[in-house]
């Protein structure tokens, strides 16, 4: 009896040494910096990933760093940064020779909203609060009011789309151009929503990394775009864990929240492609914008090749 217990607890004993051990074994994750010019909800899809472990599965410890889109830009050709995700101006750099490119698209639906003050019409609208001459909101701005037949109005600069719900509220403009959650804030209050611009294509996120980074580091960034898909995919159909998120990640409260998830699912580009007609016509825009005049080829400035590759990739299991 003696020499049976002894074997048993020998046998266990061995059973534990040849266990392996998961935990060293398992990888470390690696750093990835992004940056973006605002913790908004333009980019909440990395956030949401980043909270939901998704990033974290693919081997990735996602940094998200808040930058002016110029700065931003600057460090990722220099090297300092991984990603950005400050799209439109990634586009001007790289069509001026930065060695940058496009990987994809997580919006490509301007999420602009023209909110008045409470009483107005729009025949009536005077002024508009945009976050700056020459942005996406001024041109979702103009475009507006053109639909509403009102062209002859002046655009006051903010400088952020907070300042200019501000305006709103403090009545220093008849009217504003906002996105979620700021429309939602204005609208539930009782102020009236004359139209939004969902339905203009445009550059308003994506996900940009260095020529080289691409060619020399081709497994990570399809890891990096694999998280970024998945995360749009949950972010548009659970919307049990998307709402209660911003409530929490973005104080917002529940009504707000519920409003505004109600948007991000019409415009979040859940696929992260573009169809090309949409791409060149965002292109010939930006050219005439900087006053380019001779060819551009996409692939100077997009490479959807890991994207396409992903998403085979995710069709196959």
């Amino acid at each position: 009896m003696k020499k049976t217990v002894i074997r048993i607890v020998a046998l266990v004993a061995l059973l534990f040494c040849v266990q392996p051990n998961t935990h060293a074994q398992q990888k470390p994750l690696e750093k990835v910096r992004l940056t973006v010019p605002a913790k908004a909800l333009t980019f909440v899809p990395y956030y949401f990933g980043k909270a939901q472990g998704m990033f974290a599965k693919e081997g990735i410890d996602l940094e998200i760093i808040v930058m002016r889109p110029p700065l931003g830009v600057t460090a990722l050709v220099a090297g300092d940064l991984d990603y950005t995700a400050a799209g439109g101006l990634s586009f001007r750099a790289a069509m001026k020779g930065a060695p940058i490119r496009t990987i994809a698209f997580i919006q490509t639906r301007l999420s602009f909203s023209l909110i008045g003050q409470p009483g107005m019409t729009p025949a009536r609208i005077r002024n508009v609060a945009v976050s700056g001459i020459g942005s996406l909101a001024h041109y979702a701005a103009i475009t507006m009011m053109k639909r509403l037949g009102n062209e002859k109005v002046a655009y006051i600069s903010t400088n952020t789309t907070a300042n200019s719900y501000t305006a709103l509220l403090g009545k220093a403009a008849d009217a504003a151009i906002v996105t979620p959650p700021y429309t939602s804030m204005a609208t539930l209050a009782g102020y009236p929503d004359f139209g939004n611009t969902f339905d203009v294509r445009d550059l308003q996120g994506g996900l940009v990394a260095r020529e080289p980074y691409i060619h020399d580091r081709r497994d990570r960034v399809k890891a990096m775009i694999r998280a970024t898909l998945r995360s749009m995919d949950a972010l548009v159909k659970n919307e049990s864990e998307a709402i209660p998120y911003l409530q929490r990640d973005f104080a917002l409260e529940p009504k707000i929240a519920a409003d505004t998830y109600k948007i991000l699912r019409q415009i979040v580009n859940s696929d992260g492609d573009i169809e090309d007609a949409v791409l060149k016509s965002i292109l010939d825009k930006i050219k005439q914008e900087s006053g380019i005049t001779g060819e551009v080829p996409a692939d100077r400035l997009v490479d959807l090749s890991l994207l396409r590759e992903v998403h085979a990739e995710m069709r196959k299991r």
